[in-house]
Order: C-alpha cells, then sequence, then structure tokens
C-alpha cells in the first residue's frame, strides 16, 4: 500500500499569538536556563573563571547580551577607580584605587595641596614673618662679620688689604701713604722687601684659611639650623591643609597612607635643597612638585555599577593600553600622563566581551590575555615599543591587579580544538554556554521572534507588514534549520529577510511589505542559476524522462549551490545488468570520482542485493550504475534507495515509473533512512516538471523519517493540496519498490519471483527456454 502524505501533513501553518514576558520564558526553559548560566558565571568572583559564549555574532544579540548582563550588575556598586601615583621613584609609578570618583578629586586635591606648599615655600624664602628665621640669619651675619672684621684688622696691622674673591681672600700691599702698591712698584722694591712681603702674605693666607673654615663651618650650621626651622615652619603652615585632606580620604586606608608618605617626601626634599637662596633653589622646587603626579586610568565617577565593555578592535594596546613618550629636544622622555589604559582596566570588577575570531587574528593578543588573566595582573611591559629603545630612562610601572569577567564569543568548533589542544585555555575558560539558536516551534518562540520583528520594524524605519508576512518569516526560519517543529531566532537571517523585502517592497512603491516580498527575499540568491539549470533540461542539455516507464532507469534527486543557496535538482541514475559474480560497478568510482561516503554507499548495496537475491550463493550478475550526465565528485548516500531500484528494474526487467522521482538512504538491512535538504529537493522535481511539462500526476518519494522536515513553497502546497503532486513516504525497501515499480493488483513477493527466474538466466551453461 503506497503512504502518501495528505495535505494537512505537508502544507506548514504557523500563526502565533500574543503573549506576556513570564508567559513566553515560561515555555521557553531552554532560554531561561542560558540566561542562569551566564548569571551564575558572573557570580563566581574568583580569578580564572572566564565564559566562553557559543553563539553566531551579530551585533543585536551583542546588544542584548550586554544588556542582560548589565541588568545582573545593577545590583553591584560602582567599580573602583585605578590611578597610578609617583612615589619616591618617578620611573616606577605605583597603582592606588580609589572608590569611584574619588580618583578625579584626589588629583585636583594634590593640584591645591602643591600650590599651597608652594605659597609656604616663597614666603619663607622672601618673607621675614618667622622670627626664629629671622634670628638665625642675623646671629650668621653678625658672625660672618665678626670673623672677616679679625682677618681685616689683622691684615691693615701688617700694612695690607684684604679683598673678597670667589676663591677665597686676596692681600694687597699697601705703601707707607696708605696707598694700594702697584705691580709696577712691587717689582721696583728690593729683593728682601719682596720677601718680606711674601712671608707676611704667606701668614695672612693661614689665617684666612681660618677664617674660611671658620666661615664654612657658620654657612653649614646656619643652614642646617635654617633647615630644621623651615621643617617646623612648614609642618606648622601645612598642619591643617594635610589634616583636612587626610579627613577627606580617611575611609580609604591605602589613600591616606600614600597622602602621608607624599607629605613626608616632598617636606623632606624641599628642606633638604634649601640654600636660602631661591634664585638657587627654584629648579629643584619645581622639579620636586612636578614629581608629585596622579594618573588617573580608569575613572568611574559617572558609573554606578560595574561596567560591561565589548572590545571591537582587541589589539594589544587596545586590551592592555600602553605608554606613549613625549619629544623633547630630540629625545623621548617618559610622563606618567602618557599612560594609557586597555579594556581589561576599563572592565575591572565587571565584564569584557571579545569576539574570538577578532581576538585571534590581531597578532599575540590571544597569548597576553590568556597571561594577563593566569596571573590576574596587568604588566605594562607587554606593551614595550622601539620608543623604549630610543628612551634613555623607561618607565617601569608596577603591575596592576584586576577581577574581570571576560566573555569570549565564538563557535562550536573552535571552542572544541582550543578546549583539545591548549591546555591553558581550559584553565581560563572552564565554563561554557551554548545559546539556543533554534528553539521548539510554539507561541512562545513564535511570540519571541514576533516581538523581535516589530522592535525591528520600528527602530530601523522599516515599512510595516501583516500578520501574513510575518508567518512567511516564521516558515523561513523553520526551514532554514529544517524541521518544522523548530524555529530559528538567530539575528542574522531575521535581518537579512526583513532588509530583503522592505528593499523590494520600497521599490515597487508599495507602503507596506506583502508575503510575497518575503517570498522573493529569501530566494533572490538563486535566481540566476535556476533559470540556467531550467534552460539545460528545457533545451534538452540534460536529459531526463518524467513520464512513462522505463527499465534501469530512474530519477534521482541531488542539490547544487554554496554557502548562500540549495537547489535541488532531478538527475538521471541507471544500471546495467549482465552476467557476473555479484560485483556492482560503480562509473563514478572507476573514474575516481566518488567520494569516501558514496564508496561505503555502494559496499552496503553490494550486501543488500547478495542477500536479498541470492544469500546461498553466488549472484552470477554484475551491475553497472551511471550518475549520467554528471561530471564532478559524486559524495554521500542519498541515493542508494535510487540505486537499489535501478538495479532491480535491471535485472527483474520491469520498469520504473518516471512521474516519481526519489531520495534516501538504505542500509544493508533494507531500511531507509533520512537523508538532508528534503525540501531543496522536493522543489527541485517540481520546477523541472513544470518547465518541461506540468506537475499533474508527478511526485515524490522521501524517507519516512523526513516528514517532519517538510516545509515547501507555497506553490508547491498548493499544487498538493490540489491533488496535483504528490509526496509518498518510505519505511523499508519494499515500500519503494511499491511505488516505483509495481503496478495496481502487484506486489512484492511476485516481484521478487520474476527476478528468481531472471537470475537463472545469469547462471552458467544455462539454456535459455
Amino acid at each position: 500500500m503506497k503512504n502518501e502524505l495528505t495535505p494537512s501533513e505537508v502544507i506548514f501553518k504557523c500563526s502565533f499569538k500574543e503573549l506576556s514576558d513570564k508567559e513566553r520564558l515560561a515555555e521557553l526553559p531552554q532560554v531561561t536556563s542560558r540566561l542562569n548560566d551566564i548569571k551564575r558565571a558572573l557570580k563566581i568572583k574568583k580569578n580564572g573563571y572566564n565564559l566562553y559564549y557559543i553563539d553566531s555574532f551579530a551585533m543585536d544579540k551583542l546588544s542584548d547580551l550586554k544588556d542582560y548582563i548589565s541588568e545582573i550588575y545593577e545590583e553591584e556598586s560602582a567599580p573602583k577607580d585605578i590611578c597610578y601615583v609617583i612615589t619616591e621613584d618617578v620611573l616606577n609609578p605605583k597603582v592606588l584605587f580609589l572608590p569611584s570618583g574619588k580618583g578625579t578629586l584626589l588629583k585636583e586635591r594634590i593640584d591645591d595641596v602643591k600650590n599651597q606648599y608652594f605659597d609656604c615655600v616663597i614666603e619663607f624664602y622672601n618673607g621675614s614673618s618667622d622670627k626664629e628665621k629671622e634670628d638665625l640669619l642675623e646671629e650668621t651675619k653678625d658672625q660672618r662679620n665678626e670673623y672677616i672684621s679679625k682677618l681685616m684688622k689683622k691684615a691693615k696691622e701688617n700694612n695690607f688689604d684684604v679683598k673678597a674673591t670667589n676663591g677665597g681672600f686676596v692681600f694687597i700691599p699697601l705703601k707707607s701713604q696708605g696707598n694700594e702698591m702697584t705691580e709696577d712698584e712691587y717689582d721696583e722694591l728690593e729683593n728682601h722687601e719682596q720677601g718680606e712681603i711674601k712671608e707676611q702674605v704667606s701668614e695672612l693666607k693661614k689665617e684666612a684659611q681660618v677664617v674660611l673654615d671658620k666661615l664654612t663651618a657658620l654657612e653649614i650650621k646656619s643652614i642646617n639650623e635654617l633647615r630644621v626651622v623651615y621643617e617646623k615652619y612648614l609642618k606648622k603652615e601645612m598642619k591643617e591643609v594635610k589634616e583636612d585632606l587626610l579627613f577627606e580620604f580617611v575611609t580609604d586606608k591605602f589613600t591616606c597612607m600614600y597622602l602621608s608618605q607624599m607629605f613626608d617626601w616632598i617636606e623632606e626634599q624641599i628642606v633638604e635643597c634649601y640654600t636660602v637662596s631661591l634664585e638657587e633653589d627654584q629648579q629643584y622646587i619645581d622639579d620636586i612638585f612636578t614629581k608629585f603626579e596622579v594618573r588617573v586610568l580608569v575613572d568611574n565617577k559617572n558609573t554606578l555599577h560595574p561596567r560591561v565593555i565589548f572590545e571591537e578592535d582587541p589589539t594589544i594596546n587596545n586590551l592592555i593600553g600602553n605608554i606613549e613618550y613625549k619629544n623633547s629636544n630630540g629625545g623621548y622622555l617618559p610622563d606618567i600622563e602618557l599612560i594609557h589604559p586597555g579594556s581589561l582596566l576599563k572592565a575591572n570588577e565587571g565584564c569584557l566581551i571579545l569576539n574570538l575570531n577578532s581576538l585571534l587574528a590581531s597578532g599575540y593578543s590571544y597569548y597576553y590575555l590568556k597571561k594577563i588573566l593566569m596571573f590576574g595582573k596587568i604588566d605594562y611591559s607587554y606593551t614595550k615599543n622601539y620608543l623604549d629603545v630610543l628612551s634613555l630612562e623607561g618607565l617601569k610601572p608596577e603591575s596592576i591587579p584586576i577581577n574581570v569577567k571576560v566573555i569570549l564569543i565564538g563557535d562550536y568548533e573552535a571552542f572544541s580544538i582550543l578546549h583539545e589542544r591548549d591546555e591553558e585555555f581550559k584553565r581560563i575558560f572552564p565554563l561554557k554556554v551554548e545559546m539556543e539558536n533554534q528553539l521548539k516551534c510554539n507561541d512562545a518562540s513564535r511570540s519571541l521572534v514576533a516581538d523581535y520583528i516589530k522592535n525591528k520594524v520600528k527602530s530601523e524605519n522599516l515599512l510595516d507588514m501583516d500578520q501574513e508576512s510575518i508567518e512567511e518569516i516564521f516558515k523561513y526560519l523553520s526551514r532554514i534549520i529544517g524541521d518544522r517543529t523548530k524555529i530559528s531566532v538567530d539575528n542574522y537571517y531575521i535581518d537579512r529577510i526583513l532588509y530583503l523585502a522592505n528593499d523590494k517592497a520600497n521599490s515597487e512603491g508599495r507602503f507596506s511589505i506583502i508575503r510575497d516580498d518575503i517570498i522573493s527575499s529569501y530566494h533572490c540568491d538563486d535566481k540566476d542559476i535556476k533559470e540556467e539549470m531550467l534552460d539545460s533540461y528545457k533545451n534538452n542539455k540534460v536529459l531526463i524522462s518524467i513520464k512513462g516507464e522505463k527499465i534501469g532507469s530512474i530519477n534521482g534527486l541531488a542539490v547544487i549551490g554554496t554557502s548562500l543557496f540549495s537547489l535541488g535538482r532531478p538527475m538521471r541514475i541507471t544500471c546495467l545488468a549482465f552476467q557476473g559474480s555479484g560485483r556492482i560497478i560503480d562509473v563514478h568510482n572507476e573514474c575516481k570520482l566518488s567520494g569516501n561516503i558514496h564508496e561505503k554507499s555502494i559496499v552496503i548495496l553490494r550486501g543488500l542485493i547478495n542477500s536479498l537475491l541470492s544469500p546461498y550463493e553466488s549472484l552470477p550478475v554484475d551491475f553497472q550504475l551511471s550518475f549520467e550526465q554528471t561530471y564532478s565528485l559524486i559524495e554521500g548516500d542519498s541515493a542508494s534507495v535510487a540505486e537499489i531500484i535501478c538495479m532491480l528494474s535491471a535485472i527483474s526487467k520491469k520498469p520504473i515509473k518516471q512521474n516519481i522521482a526519489v531520495t534516501g538512504s538504505i542500509n544493508q538491512f533494507g531500511e531507509v533512512q533520512p537523508i538532508g535538504m528534503v525540501n531543496e529537493k522536493i522543489e527541485g522535481f517540481y520546477t523541472v516538471c513544470k518547465t518541461l511539462d506540468n506537475v499533474s500526476g508527478k511526485g515524490v518519494l522521501i524517507p519516512s523519517m523526513n516528514k517532519d522536515e517538510l516545509i515547501l513553497e507555497k506553490e508547491v502546497e498548493e499544487s498538493i493540496s490540489s491533488g496535483d503532486f504528490h509526496i509518498y513516504t518510505m519505511d523499508t525497501l519494499e515500500d519503494a519498490i511499491e511505488v516505483l515499480i509495481l503496478n495496481e493488483g502487484e506486489n512484492v513477493k511476485t516481484f521478487f519471483k520474476i527476478i528468481e527466474e531472471e537470475i537463472t538466466k545469469y547462471k552458467p551453461n544455462k539454456k535459455k527456454k
């Protein structure tokens, strides 16, 4: 009995009703489960527990993912600011974490404090308000004058004048009148007179050296005492300022420690460079204040919750950050202000999302990302460049501890490869969530897609569409998967069909999208090649029969196409039977045009045909199979039902109906197995029949297990509904024989009796009757 599908079993119907979010999620447990998996992953704060997110990449999906993670983070407080501060070593900035918004505040306050310190310094140098300082200066001055006066008196007593120079004191002899003796006058003196002057000068120089030593000691003593006064002055004048600043950051232990140390360092270095003369000390003072800078790397003052960042271009600089150098007098100098953060730092305490393909295409980014995530810190030495070589002194910032959750978006194949071959990947991405791009086709999933379509139409200013058009999109989304019980929720396919349909409606001057726009949009890629294929049948360049019956010739079904489209087409498979030993000669295999899977199917057919026809002795027949007018590699086993039917026809001399094409795989027990692309194959035969003749009385035989995959074009459905075109199903070889070979009143048992009789004709030394 032929198993023909009724129109109700073939025609795809897919209406929908509006559901609330709560109702929808209740009917989509797999979606809720995946979202909960993401939430659990984000709640694990321990370093190394990052998430691999299996899904196709699309900006809409990314936006949804970011929104969902942001909702989860609304329960958490704002992340800390990250700063670099200068301590003792200007080339080795230290990291400082502050509460959200306090980084910029600290920088401003330190700038204010430095200005106040500077005002105090200038006041101390130029002012006279500090009595202890003034008394010390006056005392030092008097003592200095006393030492010099004694030396001058001694010189006068010896008839010499004294002049002070940079090198010390110079003694000039005087004449009897008290005037300075010139060199010429000195040269005119007798030798013994010159000798006496030299002896006196030598004695005076000894006295002068004693005075110089005393003056030096006095200067040192005075400077040290003044520095003590200076230090007390600074502490007194800056006490309130420092206390106010420390109180402002009292809740942050590490910031207070840094500020206290900074105050001590500034005062210590300012006092240490003090020499009374502001002109001499000015450059040192400027250098001290310039040195103590705060570089706010990450400012979270406007951030209420942890950040969710997607890094579009994950280069090393964009991920980690970099250090620039400023050009100064032809050289390159480091500057703390030129340290820049990357997205890993910006997302600290939050989540960083990366696209695996972009990451792997960005040089060593993947390697350094793994290193950072394994050790939980960022080291700017990763980003060294040629300017580090040109600079005499390079910055060596302290490593920054980070706590960031990384979500890596990629496909399952990449995950499988990395998980198998990269031990570090397994350790830093131990969590995996696979998002469902297909859902059970029910009211909940259709409502979900309908909402997305409506929102897309509104946000992108697309033309409106009626319910029929939306239902046609449902049909398209189920067909992509190849299962009428499921529906794709991949945004890429929905967006593509919407944009193409919108463009078609606009180009035709309509104000809304209709069903035909949707249908033509998902067939736009195959239009030209489809016409070319049909022309080859119409012009008899490809030979095929769709009427009558033929021995050893059957219409099989194949699929051609690219990654963009797939087209079904009928192809003629033929078989010759002749005396032999049960072999199956595959013409394509003989010519090395047969793939491994097809070769396997031929071996299976050999076992099946021999067990069916001659299980206890060698079958005296060979079969030669050929896929006519096929010149490329034959691969797959979906034509094996067609091949076995063709072989049985050839040996039985019973013709095959040419108005029915067949597709299906078969195992060596004669059980029919499902195949792929069933819709394209049916539509391919339908279109060729329509082109060459008409579709009335034509049909296709498919495996019954492919029944749930039937999502056919509207025209084919209408033809089936009107009774013109037919779809038959099969579970076994007997079902195929009944549909393709037997006529009314014939049965399979009689058919195999005929084959038995025919086999005797092939046996050696057997005379034909």
